[in-house]
């Protein structure tokens, strides 16, 4: 017989994401398939705090600790604000890699998804929005919106900083990605901090063109344009100075038939971009040599755009 103190076990996916997608710096983030949190929770009234049971898969240490995890924090504002204060536990299977691909966006956004299924869908887009960018914001002490929103809606997604506000724009098919993603990982609080306070003009112009120009391709349905724009003149010259080997990395790829590369977010995760699917071994097959000349521990995961963003888990 059930416990009646405790609810219905839930599960969540929240995919990784890209943020920035090259050029749309803390603008453009964009979900995809493959890679994502596995988050479950459910009320137990028989617990006197809200408890992470465990944690696996994760690649680096991450806090068991309920008020320093962004899954268990967003989960806790969604709660409290549905009047609910019966704890909850958690367990979390971290299905993200590495760094650059949204991995505390992803929690923050399984977490509040979670607790808006546990307090009974109450919750709109914009409150679950609100309450994972909250939970990133304590973790981080930054206002980022570009990975949540994007894990939140899936495809594509234009945010606004300034009002904490977010758009998705759509999905496009077609586009392959090649994610390279080091053993090493990039702070983000480091890849911010050597950013330059002004930046040559002619750089921020090719920056906003491109960005239009990734939205274009989704908007004409052109995922060769989508690909040919995610190019970044802006942040990529400071940042990839960060992560080894980039341009040889980058050169490679587009030597052997990649349309695009570019930083995933901060880093140290990049991503090699094509519309044509007969290139992806060739462009594989030669990223594996240069890793290996460069002695560059990394893997190297296929993945598109994932269209859904965070969903209940298998659905």
């Amino acid at each position: 017989m059930a416990d009646p103190r405790v609810s219905r076990l839930l599960s969540v996916y929240a995919p990784a994401s890209v943020g920035n997608i090259g050029p749309g710096f803390d603008t453009l983030g964009m979900a995809v398939s493959g890679m994502g949190d596995l988050i479950s929770a459910q009320l137990d009234s028989s617990l006197d705090k809200d408890r992470i049971d465990s944690i696996t898969g994760a690649w680096t240490l991450l806090p068991t600790i309920p008020d320093q995890n962004t899954a268990s924090i967003s989960a806790r504002i969604l709660l409290n604000r549905a009047g609910i204060e019966t704890p909850f536990r958690m367990t979390i299977t971290k299905g993200v890699p590495g760094s650059g691909l949204g991995s505390s966006a992803a929690s923050a956004v399984g977490g509040a998804y979670l607790a808006h299924l546990l307090a009974g869908e109450i919750f709109r887009d914009a409150e679950i929005l609100d309450a994972a960018l909250r939970a990133e914001s304590e973790v981080s002490g930054g206002v980022f919106l570009d990975n949540i929103s994007a894990c939140l809606f899936g495809g594509v997604t234009v945010s606004h900083g300034a009002s904490r506000t977010s758009l998705p724009v759509g999905c496009i098919e077609g586009v392959h990605l090649l994610f390279v993603i080091p053993r090493t990982t990039v702070k983000t609080s480091e890849a911010r901090r050597i950013l330059p306070d002004m930046v040559p003009r002619q750089d921020a112009v090719g920056a906003l063109a491109n960005t239009a120009g990734i939205l274009a391709g989704i908007m004409r349905n052109d995922p060769e344009l989508f690909c040919l724009r995610v190019s970044d003149p802006l942040i990529e010259p400071y940042r990839k100075n960060l992560i080894k080997g980039f341009d040889s990395l980058k050169e490679t790829a587009l030597s052997s038939g990649a349309t695009g590369f570019a930083i995933s977010g901060a880093g140290s995760t990049m991503v090699a971009l094509t519309p044509h699917p007969g290139r992806i071994q060739a462009i594989e097959n030669q990223l594996q040599k240069t890793l290996k000349i460069l002695g560059i521990e990394a893997s190297i995961i296929l993945s598109t755009i994932d269209p859904k963003g965070v969903r209940v888990a298998n659905s």
